[in-house]
Formats: structure tokens, sequence, C-alpha cells
């Protein structure tokens, strides 16, 4: 009879690093993978808003008041969903910036190579919330 073992894949980060200090990482990248969904929702009003104006709007005459009153109030629309897509993307920078120079920390701190602690946090992330990982340069 041959006798198979179980290979276990252990992770250095996972080992090295203090629970706390790899846990408040994990929550600062699944913060920001949260994000991206909140992201979609001003492109999606952007289409419902297109949607609407072609309907509703486009086509008509209007006189010359009634025409700069709409013509305003589809710009603030515009640049409210802008403004709120560049808010959203500034603070998923900024959390994604402070994942990195976390890790970064801890690859110092620990003596484990950037390409491991990038390889390891990435799989141990992205299997446990999602998203595309962290790439560390």
């Amino acid at each position: 009879m041959e006798t198979t073992e179980k290979k276990e894949t252990r992770l250095e980060i996972v080992e090295k690093v203090p629970k706390e200090m790899l846990q408040s990482s994990l929550k600062i990248y699944s913060e920001s993978t949260a994000m991206e969904t909140y992201v979609k929702i001003p492109f999606l009003l952007f289409g419902v808003f297109i949607l609407i104006h072609n309907v509703f709007i486009a086509g008509k005459s209007y006189d010359y008041q009634a025409y700069e009153n709409i013509k305003t109030i589809e710009i603030s629309i515009v640049v409210i969903l802008v403004i709120s897509v560049i808010i959203m993307a500034i603070i998923a920078m900024s959390k994604n910036s402070k994942v990195k120079n976390e890790l970064k920390e801890i690859s110092k701190r620990y003596g484990i190579k950037k390409e491991v602690v990038q390889e390891e946090f990435s799989t141990l992330a992205i299997h446990l919330y999602g998203g595309r990982g962290i790439v560390l340069k």
C-alpha cells in the first residue's frame, strides 16, 4: 500500500508576522476592495442620467430660460458625479498606499523579501476578500 502525505503550504508571512499587524493590513485591504463596489454606483447613475436626458429632454424645443435651467442642472449633476468618483478614487488610493507601506515595513522588520510578502499577502487577501491583491515596487 502506498501512503499519501498531505503537503501543507505554510505562508512565511503568517508564521513570522504578529497576527494583529497582519489583521490591520487585511482590514485596510478589505476596506479598499469594498470601495470598488461604490465606485461603480456613480457610473451607473451617469448612464441613467444620459438615458433620462435622451428620453425626456433631447429633441424637444425649450425657450432660452428653460434651456439654461436644464443645462445648469445637468452640468451640476455631472460635476457632482465626477467629484464623487474623484473622492472615492483618492480614498481608495490612500488605503492602498497605507497597505503597501505596512507591507514594506513588515518586509524590513521581519526580514522577509518584498516579493514573498507581496505574493503571500495577495494570496491571503484575495482568498479572504477578493480583489486584485497588492503590488509592491
